[in-house]
């Protein structure tokens, strides 16, 4: 969005709390009060799967770092915020509201914390890395696991489950989820539940990314002539298909060795170490995975990486490196962050405060009073764009070769008028005009659709473009 449109969209929303918190009973105003302070941060942006499915390791090449620690202990045990700041330090915020800082060993956190996992709220985390100026890093504990307390810590912090006041306020704008080679039941259901934390206003697969984060171990092995990462494209073309109502997209990536890559594991005598196993046969290889000599190679590159890295090695550790950034699929994960995520974190956050505030609304004393601020709120043109937000999901995942997909990426996406309405140039009475003309195809569209979703895409396309008309009219002063 532009600054101004930011800037409308956020203080219609405050003003929106300050009528309505005012309503809420009991512990409901605890309970939005996360949601709006969100307003003015970073997007938090959710790591989350089943247990060992790689979440750490894909932290730690995200924040180019290895921060978090990726063997079970009690601290993979407790959610984990990484946030921006500087001097290096962590905190555990426990459940009774205190704190206690933890002493970070060596650059990491340490395995074992001197509190019981059950005593933990949080733990935060403050680290002088570029990554995180503009978002916050959510690591979470292992989904659908044996040990049922993991379960409940991701749950609570990413939908924010537990008593009634609670149901609501789940802290992330965003999600990253990883998956195996299939999506289970379970994961489809937290998903779901995930889209509906933030009441009916939820954003849904917009801000939901599905991963394929162990991408290196598809295929059969080292009988299998196909490279891993051709397997587990294919793999995740076909999610990204059965799973568009949940996952915005489905993308390939190797966790492991984009660790590797970004933390400065790789020296020129690591290189020449994995160079010097050229001379092997693959399968040769594979038999030497406990050879005590060998188990940090593959601790740091996997079997995938110590066979396919064999050549890139003998060039050298810049060499190894570099290739190993690129067959992570690493460089595609932050293009779809900073490209699809981080450009609208104001609209996916507002648009889950404005859920968290509706589900509040509906539990005040005065629910019919509260609930029709909100209502008129949610139709003023100032909160217009988070229309626009809801029916590009819904549209992308029901009809997404729709022509109305590019037209509502671009508002959703707000470039200069002159884009938004695919003409060369002109001063505002003509684009005016043109918004207007745009405007009645887009009712035309809708009256003519056969699929619900693109009919309600051409509806707020036509608003859309009325409101555009009227800004450029505003502005040539008419």
């Amino acid at each position: 969005m532009t600054p101004s449109l930011r800037s409308a969209v956020l203080a219609r929303l405050h003003r929106l709390y300050d009528d309505v918190v005012p309503l809420l009973s009991g512990d409901d105003p605890s309970a939005t009060e996360d949601a709006r302070a969100s307003l003015a941060e970073p997007l938090r942006l959710a790591v989350v799967g089943r247990v060992s499915s790689g979440k750490s390791t894909l932290v730690n090449a995200l924040v180019g770092r290895r921060i978090a620690p990726t063997s079970a202990g009690e601290c993979t045990r407790v959610v984990t915020w990484y946030r921006f700041g500087a001097p290096d330090r962590a905190d555990l915020e426990l459940v009774d509201g205190s704190m206690r800082p933890v002493r970070l060993a060596g650059q990491g956190l340490p395995n074992e914390l001197d509190v019981p996992a059950e005593k933990v709220s949080r733990l935060v985390v403050h680290l002088a890395s570029g990554p995180l100026r503009d978002l916050t890093l959510i690591d979470t504990p292992g989904l659908d696991t044996l040990t049922a307390a993991n379960d409940a810590a991701t749950r609570r912090a990413i939908l924010g489950a537990g008593k009634a006041s609670q149901r609501a306020a789940g802290a992330a704008d965003a999600l990253l989820f990883l998956i195996g080679d299939a999506a289970r039941r379970s994961d489809v259901d937290f998903l779901a539940d995930f889209r509906a934390s933030a009441g009916r206003q939820s954003a849904t697969a917009l801000n939901a990314v599905g991963l394929l984060a162990q991408a290196d171990r598809f295929g059969s092995g080292p009988f299998d002539p196909r490279d891993p990462f051709d397997v587990a494209r294919e793999v995740a073309q076909g999610l990204a298909t059965t799973h568009r109502a949940e996952l915005a997209d489905v993308l390939p990536v190797s966790g492991l060795l984009a660790e590797t890559a970004r933390t400065g594991r790789i020296s020129e005598s690591l290189a020449r170490r994995v160079a010097d196993l050229a001379g092997e046969e693959v399968l040769a290889l594979s038999l030497r995975r406990q050879d005590p000599a060998l188990q940090d190679l593959y601790r740091f590159f996997g079997p995938y990486g110590v066979g396919a890295g064999r050549d890139q090695a003998a060039n050298g550790a810049a060499r190894l490196k570099s290739w190993c950034q690129e067959v992570s699929g690493i460089a595609d994960l932050e293009n779809v962050v900073r490209s699809r995520l981080v450009p609208r974190a104001d609209l996916l956050k507002a648009n889950r405060a404005l859920g968290v505030l509706a589900t509040a609304a509906g539990r005040a004393d005065d629910a019919e009073k509260a609930l029709a601020l909100v209502e008129t709120a949610t139709f003023d043109p100032d909160l217009h764009p988070l229309q626009e937000l809801r029916a590009l999901h819904a549209l992308t995942s029901e009809v997404p070769g729709s022509p109305l997909v590019a037209q509502l990426s671009r508002f959703v996406d707000d470039p200069d008028p002159v884009a938004l309405l695919g003409i060369e140039a002109g001063g505002p009475d003509e684009l005016a005009l043109a918004a207007r003309r745009r405007s009645a195809e887009a009712t035309r569209t809708a009256a003519l659709a056969v699929f619900p979703a693109e009919a309600d895409a051409g509806r707020v396309l036509a608003r859309s473009y009325q409101l555009l008309a009227r800004r450029l009219r505003s502005d040539a002063g008419g």
